[in-house]
């Protein structure tokens, strides 16, 4: 049975293109979750380690570390 999204279940496919898919699924996270987008990230490593999926903790991993990398978006402080 697989969970999450499809590109992070793959096993198969050269290392350029899991980084890619990573780099992809760190910014769809931005996108959607902005700021919050490494907390979400976080309680997926942490369900995936529950479930005792390290393989899919590992992965979840790192898009935090890509989401670090990309730079999430700032804080609106403005009202």
């Amino acid at each position: 049975m697989r969970s999450g999204p499809k590109s992070l279940n793959h096993s198969s496919g050269n290392a350029a293109a899991r980084t890619f898919d990573i780099q992809r699924l760190a910014h769809l996270f931005i996108q959607l979750d902005g700021d919050q987008a490494t907390a979400k990230a976080r309680k997926m490593v942490e369900e995936m380690r529950r479930k005792g999926d390290h393989d899919g903790a590992d992965k979840w991993l790192r898009i935090i570390v890509a989401i670090g990398e990309l730079g999430e978006p700032p804080t609106d402080t403005r009202h």
